[in-house]
């Protein structure tokens, strides 16, 4: 483990010196497009291309970018991924927007806050577009309209006919057939972050809410809330406390696909934990990091997180608290405070350490 953890800081090292960073104000404008390998452990570890072009600004809480990968993993998962993040009109205008599209062989773990036994393999070929332009009303409030669009179809590899009839018995078949979700909605977003990408100070708070209709371009009748709470606390000579707060819930009378369920771990939320293991319409969870300089380019952090999934018809919690812990190591890239990070992590549920090797901050 100390070889791996003294490898990627020669790497990160070296993605650092691909680019000239300046302390000034002025964020001068950046494009990267560097072959890089990420690890975690829903997939291996993962060959691909990372790529950012990071817009001239005089202000750099309102840097627009575009940035995102495409990916080959080891375990046969392809992934591309694209974010525009734009302003306009002298920063009165923003839009978020997304592309996602991914040939992803992966396990069901059943759906709930307990591991019932079952891991089932299949293969989720999906692509998923987010819009959200919005307009600021206010100093550091945007608000504006949501539209999402998904299309989803499963190849089953089940083990056996029974486990199939055990699956669906249990928890339904939504999901396992091709569908098709068109969303619409509103979102409100505050941001007084002195920075999006490695924040000093300041709060960020984003509320969304939508709907779909079943038959409106849509093959389920769903209803989703989501709420991002973030605050940046300085403390001195750039060591910074950062928290957030999440929650996230979907709902629907006549089904809901699984893959679309709100679910704990992943490189960002409870790192440590395996992403799609826990699953449920609801889900709520914080984290806290510890951010200090190390030297040069390189920062560290310190981190813990907790969290839940449930089912709002029952709210049963799982056999134990779900805790997650871990240090990593940052590499700040270009002038915008975009970082490589590594992150070394751990949970209350697995013995074993998981690692992770990504661009940009968990949150």
């Amino acid at each position: 483990m100390f070889r791996i953890v003294l490898f990627v800081v020669f790497l990160l090292g070296g993605f650092g010196s691909l680019f000239a960073v300046s302390d000034s104000i002025v964020s001068g404008s950046s494009l990267f497009v560097i072959p890089h390998a990420s690890y975690q452990q829903e997939t291996s570890w993962a060959p691909g291309v990372a790529y950012g072009y990071y817009f001239k600004s005089r202000d750099l809480s309102r840097i627009s970018s575009i940035s995102g990968s495409a990916v080959y993993t080891l375990r046969h998962q392809f992934m591309f991924n694209t974010t525009p993040k734009l302003y306009f009109g002298n920063h009165k205008w923003y839009l978020y927007s997304n592309l996602n599209i991914r040939n992803y062989p992966d396990y069901f773990y059943g759906i709930g806050s307990n591991w019932q036994g079952i891991e089932e393999a299949y293969t989720s070929q999906v692509v998923s577009v987010l819009l959200q332009p919005q307009y600021a009303v206010m100093k550091n409030l945007y608000v504006g309209p949501c539209l999402s669009g998904r299309f989803e179809r499963v190849k089953t590899h089940f083990s056996s006919p029974e486990s199939e009839a055990n699956v669906y018995a249990l928890y339904g078949r939504a999901g396992w057939s091709p569908y098709a979700q068109t969303s619409l909605g509103v979102v409100a977003t505050f941001d007084n972050r002195d920075n999006s990408f490695y924040p000093y100070r300041g709060s960020y708070a984003k509320l969304t809410a939508t709907a779909s209709v079943a038959g409106w371009a849509s093959t389920y009748s769903l209803q989703q809330v989501t709420a991002d709470l973030r605050h940046y606390f300085p403390l001195f000579k750039q060591h910074v406390l950062a928290v957030q707060l999440q929650f996230d819930g979907i709902f629907g009378r006549k089904g809901i696909p699984f893959q679309m369920l709100p679910t704990l771990g992943g490189r960002d939320l409870l790192r440590g934990f395996r992403e799609e293991m826990y699953k449920g319409n609801l889900m709520m969870a914080a984290q806290a990091e510890y951010r200090f300089p190390i030297f040069w380019r390189f920062k560290g952090a310190v981190f813990c997180a907790t969290g839940e999934v449930f089912d709002s018809s029952a709210f049963r919690m799982s056999d134990k608290m779900k805790l997650a812990y871990g240090i990593g190591v940052r590499c700040r890239v270009n002038d915008a405070r975009v970082h490589v990070r590594f992150d070394l992590a751990k949970s209350n549920y697995m013995d074993k350490l998981q690692f992770y090797i990504t661009a940009t901050e968990a949150f």
